[in-house]
């Protein structure tokens, strides 16, 4: 199953690549870098969505794959948060000459990053017993998604300052690049938190059965 997410994300990334560059592309050029900065935007905070569900499952439950589906999907989120901020970067650079600029929206996006690659760092420095580290990022992660409305937020309502607040299409074929781009991230990202997920488990159990010898 995994297989087949991995190649239909592929091939829809493959799709929006293609559209992007032929007869979707943007004018001026370096806008066509939104086909790849918004869908992993949205995806990232689809992630840390997914995460905030599997912390509190966990608080609720004490069920130890509720917290690997977590770390899973810090790690997926973090990566698409990178590539988020990367990009928009590379749009500012291109666009206003400037690299970054403290404007709320792009504020809190780099807190989102810094955020919950503190969680990650959390998760592999924290001493203890595993029950009790689970448990203390678990409500971390609960506390870092107070910053996901918060880019939303930034980033509709905010008044408009260097960051634009939305943006429109000229034709129906950047739309479609835009969209194909979105579902094979969002296919891309649940397989690589389902393959994470299972590496971890499997990992976890490992090392039980080495405890135990």
């Amino acid at each position: 199953m995994r297989r087949f997410l991995l190649i239909g994300a592929l091939g829809l990334l493959i799709a929006s690549t293609w559209l992007g560059l032929t007869i979707g592309a943007i004018t001026p050029v370096q806008r066509n870098v939104l086909y790849v900065h918004v869908p992993n935007s949205v995806c990232a905070l689809l992630s840390f969505v997914v995460l905030l569900v599997a912390s509190i499952a966990y608080l609720a439950t004490s069920k130890p794959l509720w917290d690997l589906i977590a770390a899973a999907c810090a790690e997926v989120g973090v990566l698409l948060a990178s590539i988020l901020n990367g990009t928009g970067m590379i749009f500012s650079r291109a666009e206003w000459n400037t690299w970054w600029t403290p404007s709320p929206r792009l504020v809190s996006s780099a807190m989102l990053w810094f955020l919950y690659v503190v969680y990650l760092i959390l998760r592999i420095s924290l001493p203890g017993a595993p029950r009790q580290r689970a448990r203390i990022c678990a409500v971390f992660g609960i506390i870092a998604f107070l910053d996901v409305p918060m880019v939303y937020i930034s980033a509709r309502f905010i008044p408009a300052d260097v960051h634009p607040p939305n943006f429109s299409f000229d034709t129906g074929w950047q739309t479609a690049a835009l969209m194909l781009g979105m579902l094979g991230t969002a296919l891309l990202a649940g397989a690589l938190i389902w393959l994470r997920t299972d590496l971890l488990l499997r990992r976890q159990r490992l090392e039980e059965e080495l405890l135990q010898e």
